[in-house]
């Protein structure tokens, strides 16, 4: 009785404990052959992040051996299952928590040494980590330039905006549905009709929850920049974004404004400045889920009555794989989107100028929480790109080469040989290492392309030109470093699992299906 998860699923998992919990345990689980049959249902959305050789996921959160060969498991989410010991592995990793600890340690009266530990828990999702790096920092050199941007942004972003009822005007203006209500946060004006009740097991409503996160994407957004003494502009009003409760109503009102758009998971609309979304537990996908789920709850109807445990345990791991998977899905495309949304709003990004697809959309991919985790923080490798990345340039040296992207030729060719997927990860990979090891020169690249008249055709060799000037002219050397940078790239499953291969998981002691993964 196996299910055939995909690497989107168990990372999922193991990163919402990451950027959360004081340790790290995971738990080592087959969910077999059946597996294979959910991911055909799951369709796409799971498929290019399928792992391919084995059934075996990871289960993040703490375990207890319990009397009797049992291993109790709870998720941070709190769902609970009880496994015996023989059909399970436990893993012990440091937690993103303990590592800051110890860069902070490390970094000792050093102020940039202090600021880099700060950077790296806010790209661990560790903000309140970084505010303490800051304070650190101003306490040794009260003049700091970063640090001082970084506090003063701090305040700023802790004050709402004031009200402004020609928003709401303008908005109902701009997006004619009177069935919807409008919801607020500090910097977010939400038009919504989703339910105003929580949904079963939480504190607050679908609209709160998503202006939590959009939330958390304004502050990390505009931290990493000023953080690194980049400045940006600071939005004077609150950026608008609608929520559909139902796909469906999402998908007519999308193909409306755009010919594809209903296609689309979400998206911002630059023209208007409006960005869009709908609840992911509508999809048609998740309602092929349901029904799958609605029939394996029914097998664990039965198997109480038979008193079969396994069964029992393997359906509440299948009901939190798509709980947590339904909760990811929602926050990797609102990070992505929302990222277009505050580039075209903070100054990073011009609007007057049709940005280079491979620029807009490698920043959005750079700052999206990947299917394969919640709220991760900034930066967090996707599998999904890492792959993309990797089978293109090992199978194809001339599309995959730096000159080629920059001349935003990637996307082209990709739309026309169904190759999305491929430029996505290109223009992923080369923001990843641009921001990560060139981040001034390519904000200079952004500052560049916005001085450009509204006019102008954005034709390849242009912007190879440009890029040239502001990064460098020597593309080749620069193409042999990127490839370096992205060789030693690892997603935190892949992370993990050479931890694991290298200093020996705690095992359990019994036999059966925990002796390998």
């Amino acid at each position: 009785m196996l299910i055939r998860t995909s690497r989107c699923l168990f990372a999922a998992l193991f990163l919402t404990s990451l950027a959360s919990s004081a340790r790290a345990d995971f738990v080592v689980y087959d969910l077999g052959a059946l597996g294979k049959g959910m991911t055909k249902a799951a369709g796409t959305m799971f498929d290019s992040s399928d792992l391919g050789r084995d059934t075996k996921i990871l289960l993040p959160g703490k375990t207890q051996v319990q009397p009797g060969g049992k291993l109790s498991y709870t998720h941070p989410n709190g769902a609970t299952v009880h496994f015996k010991l023989e059909d399970v592995r436990v893993i012990k990793v440091p937690s993103n928590r303990d590592e800051f600890t110890k860069k902070l340690t490390m970094a000792g009266k050093d102020p940039e040494a202090l600021m880099k530990a700060g950077i790296w828990g806010l790209k661990k999702g560790l903000l309140a980590e970084l505010y303490k790096s800051v304070d650190k920092v101003l306490e040794i050199d009260p003049k700091h330039e970063a640090a001082l941007k970084v506090r003063e942004l701090k305040k700023t972003m802790r004050e709402p905006l004031p009200e402004n009822p020609e928003t709401e005007k303008k908005f109902r203006s701009l997006v004619k549905r009177p069935d919807m209500r409008f919801e607020k946060s500090n910097h977010f004006i939400l038009m919504t009709d989703t339910p105003t009740k929580p949904p079963k097991g939480d504190k607050k409503s679908r609209a709160l929850q998503r202006l939590d996160l959009l939330e958390k994407v304004y502050e990390s957004f505009l931290l990493l920049f000023h953080a690194q003494d980049v400045q940006l502009d600071i939005p004077k009003e609150r950026m608008m974004v609608v929520l559909f409760d139902k796909y469906d109503d999402f998908h007519e009102f999308a193909n409306a404004i755009g010919p594809g758009l209903g296609s689309a998971a979400g998206f911002w609309e630059h023209i208007r400045n409006v960005s869009y979304f709908y609840d992911w537990g509508t999809s048609p996908t998740f309602k092929v889920l349901e029904e799958v789920m609605k029939d394996l709850r029914e097998q664990m109807k039965d198997a109480k009555k038979a008193r079969n445990p396994e069964i029992i345990n393997y359906v509440k791991v299948l009901d939190l794989l798509m709980d947590v998977q339904q909760e990811n899905s929602d926050i990797t495309v609102v990070s992505h989107e929302c990222t277009h949304q505050m580039a075209g709003n903070t100054g990073l990004f011009p609007r007057h100028v049709d940005t280079p697809r491979w620029i807009h959309e490698g920043l959005a991919c750079y700052f999206e929480n990947p299917s394969d985790g919640t709220w991760a923080g900034i930066g967090a490798v996707s599998g999904r790109r890492l792959e993309s990345y990797r089978t293109l340039s090992s199978r194809d040296r001339v599309h995959s080469n730096l000159n080629f992207i920059i001349r935003d030729e990637i996307f082209d060719l990709a739309a026309s040989n169904a190759g999305t997927d491929f430029a996505y990860g290109q223009a992923w990979a080369l923001t990843h290492f641009m921001i990560e090891t060139h981040l001034k020169e390519f904000v200079g690249y952004y500052r560049v392309l916005g001085d450009l008249p509204p006019d102008v055709s954005l034709n390849p060799e242009l912007l190879q030109a440009l890029f040239a000037r502001v990064c460098g002219s020597d593309i080749v050397s620069l193409d042999g470093e990127w490839r370096q940078y992205m060789n030693k790239l690892k997603t935190e499953t892949e992370k993990i699992e050479e931890s694991d291969e290298g200093s020996g998981a705690t095992r359990s002691s019994g036999r059966g299906k925990s002796s390998d993964y």
